[in-house]
C-alpha cells in the first residue's frame, strides 16, 4: 500500500451489535419491593430515600474495610536511586551470597530503623 492509498470504513470487518432483549417475565424491582399496606405508600417515597442512602454509606463502609484488610498483608514498593557503584557492590553481594537484591534491602532497612528506634 503506498502513502497516497487510503481505506474507508467499510473495508474493515466488524462484528454486528448484539441486540438487548427485554425480558417481561420478571417484574420490575420497584414492583417487587412495594409494600403491601395502601396506608404506607405516599410515606414510603422519603423513607426508600433515606433508607437508600444509608444502604449506600453501609455498603461504601463495607467496601472500604474489606481493602484495609486485603492491604494487610500486601507488599508495598520503593524505588531507590543507587549509583553505579552502590548497585554493583549490592549485585556482587546478592551473587556471592545467593539472596536477592531485595532481601539485603529488606534487611538492611530493618536494622537501619531498628538500630535508630524506629
Amino acid at each position: 500500500m503506498s502513502g497516497k492509498e487510503t481505506l474507508s470504513l467499510d473495508e474493515f470487518a466488524t462484528a454486528p451489535r448484539r441486540q438487548r432483549v427485554a425480558t417481561l417475565d420478571t417484574p420490575p424491582k420497584a414492583d417487587a419491593e412495594k409494600p403491601r399496606e395502601p396506608a404506607a405508600i405516599p410515606d414510603s417515597t422519603g423513607n426508600e430515600t433515606l433508607e437508600e442512602g444509608t444502604v449506600q454509606t453501609g455498603a461504601s463502609k463495607a467496601l472500604r474495610q474489606m481493602k484495609r484488610a486485603r492491604m494487610q498483608g500486601a507488599s508495598h514498593f520503593v524505588n531507590v536511586n543507587l549509583d553505579r557503584d552502590t548497585k554493583r557492590r549490592l549485585k556482587l553481594a546478592s551473587f556471592n551470597t545467593d539472596t536477592s537484591m531485595q532481601a539485603i534491602m529488606e534487611k538492611a532497612i530493618r536494622q537501619y530503623l531498628d538500630v535508630n528506634g524506629y
